[in-house]
């Protein structure tokens, strides 16, 4: 029995609004609906320093609320401090990291920005194309970020009204096409470890001579989560003990905030899901043979075109190990990309799979097949839905 499926809520209660929110609070139209104010309210965000915004990679709401207590006293306390209570936001589909960091980017739900997953065919190059890297796979080279831009960044939309921006990110990152991507119209500053993120925040604010707009990134409770699981009824220990040392740093960038005038906003990309490796299921034999070119997407949500597509609708094993599994286009018009993907529809194919309760589905892109305990993509509550704290100066 397929379980209940929770839709990205594109209207007022997503990610893709909480950075609407953010346009809108610096006085520049945004391309869509901000958060309804019950979620977050516009004043909250006219503190004299601006915003700081911190996206935890993975930290799902139902994940947060398993780590708030006595191991993590400064998330404890903003999520009481939050105006009306620690919120719940909805990440967008899929929910995963390429598609939403860029719906965070931009203010604009996948639809629009066209990063429609993790691996996507791209039909301006021939080629799938890992969109974390950009390269094509069995390529060498990555793509020209400017190969797959379709709209403008946040920043650049709040540089064009004179506010500046700060993206305070993993070091490693600088220069990658996908940073360049999501990244154009702010300054980079890139951290070596959590203390070294607040050290460049409070650098930043100390130069900063008025209203601005910082951007934070922590990306590690997604890589821990994937090994062993990620923090929930069953919570590892390894995202626990991740748990208190995030706890420190999201006390001293408060501290910073607090001393700026800055309100701090904290929230995720998209959360995770404890996945079994029993249940993964391989995309081989007549069900491979079957496909015109690999699957996109990824392990909780893979896209298949085939010469055939009532042959994938119709794959026994693949019925059994995807809940649900039906027509892209019936996808789309459900809205779950945010609109009708106008100029991108290429990119999903014929079928979308979203794999069942505690599944993930797997194909050799030529690196081998690695199982994960824990995974991300899907529609599942686990995976959708995000918190948001707001801690107003």
């Amino acid at each position: 029995m397929t379980g209940e499926l929770h839709l990205p809520d594109y209207e007022g209660g997503s990610i893709v609004n909480l950075a609407a929110s953010v346009l809108d609070a610096f006085g520049v139209e945004p391309p869509g609906p901000p958060l309804r104010p019950e979620l977050l309210p516009p004043e909250a965000l006219g503190g004299p320093g601006g915003v700081v915004l911190l996206v935890i990679d993975a930290l799902g709401h139902a994940s947060l609320l398993s780590a708030l207590g006595d191991r993590t006293p400064n998330l404890t306390r903003l999520a009481g401090e939050t105006p009306g209570g620690l919120r719940r936001l909805t990440s967008i589909f899929p929910s995963t990291t390429s598609a939403a960091l860029n719906s965070l980017a931009t203010a604009e739900p996948p639809s629009v920005h066209g990063v429609l997953g993790h691996t996507l065919w791209l039909e301006e190059v021939g080629s799938m194309v890992s969109m974390l890297t950009l390269r094509p796979l069995g390529g060498s080279e990555p793509l020209s970020e400017e190969a797959v831009r379709r709209v403008p960044t946040v920043y650049e939309r709040l540089a064009r009204a004179g506010v500046p921006s700060t993206v305070i990110t993993d070091a490693a990152y600088e220069g990658a096409p996908f940073t360049n991507l999501i990244q154009e119209g702010a300054r980079f500053l890139g951290h070596r470890s959590l203390s070294h993120l607040c050290h460049l925040l409070g650098q930043a604010l100390d130069e900063g001579g008025g209203r601005a707009f910082y951007s934070l990134y922590w990306p590690v409770i997604d890589t821990l989560s994937h090994l062993h699981g990620p923090d929930g009824s069953e919570p590892s220990e390894a995202c626990r003990l991740e748990m208190e040392f995030i706890d420190l740093m999201v006390g001293k960038v408060h501290s910073l905030c607090r001393q700026h005038g800055c309100t701090l906003l904290v929230t995720a990309d998209h959360g995770q899901t404890r996945v079994d490796p029993d249940l993964a299921f391989p995309v081989e034999g007549a069900l491979l043979e079957a496909l015109s070119r690999p699957p996109g997407g990824g392990r909780r949500a893979f896209y298949f075109e085939a010469r055939d597509p009532e042959r994938i609708l119709s794959d026994e094993g693949l019925r059994q190990a995807a809940e649900p599994l039906l027509p892209a286009d019936e996808a789309v018009a459900a809205g779950w990309f945010g609109g009708p993907c106008d100029g991108v529809r290429s990119r999903l194919g014929d079928v979308v799979a979203l794999a069942g309760p505690d599944g993930q589905l797997l194909y050799d892109y030529g690196r081998g097949r690695t199982v994960h305990r824990g995974s991300h993509a899907g529609l599942t509550a686990e995976e959708m839905y995000v918190p948001l704290i707001a801690a107003v100066p």
